[in-house]
């Protein structure tokens, strides 16, 4: 798969699993992207959870997305970085609706919004599983 071919997967597939890590200890949760583009991709958490606290003590990620009308699964790994941009909290309550009373209430500073950039993505599937991984930067 090319770049825009992985970009076009990941936002036609927009649930992911985001693997972290807290004291040697990994931790795995499931995620929804807010927009995979050129700029890298995007996703949304709170100040307040335990997923926001790992992020900021160690950057480092997988992410893995998966299409099960494709069978095809996308392995993501590099470093986020929190955006801090207004605008960029907006875009996320316009995506995510259910925000908005929250942020109405609590404020944008409660919203961590990040991205993924200058990743390397890796693409399994039934007919490649035994082959020799591939690595695309995005």
């Amino acid at each position: 798969m090319t770049k825009e071919q992985i970009l076009k997967f990941i936002n036609e597939n927009p649930v992911f699993f985001l693997a972290t890590q807290e004291k040697n200890q990994p931790h795995v949760r499931g995620m929804m992207i807010i927009e995979a583009n050129e700029n890298g991709i995007l996703f949304s958490t709170g100040k307040a959870k335990d997923v926001y606290k790992q992020l900021s003590e160690n950057p480092l990620v997988e992410m893995c997305f998966y299409g099960a009308q494709e069978n095809k699964q996308v392995r993501i790994t590099g470093r986020v970085k929190e955006a801090e941009d207004i605008e960029v909290k907006k875009r996320v309550v316009e995506k995510f609706p259910f925000l908005k009373p929250f942020v109405e209430k609590e404020g944008y500073e409660v919203l961590a919004p990040f991205y993924l950039h200058n990743a390397k993505a890796t693409v399994w599937t039934k007919e490649t599983n035994f082959e020799p991984k591939q690595y695309i930067n995005l």
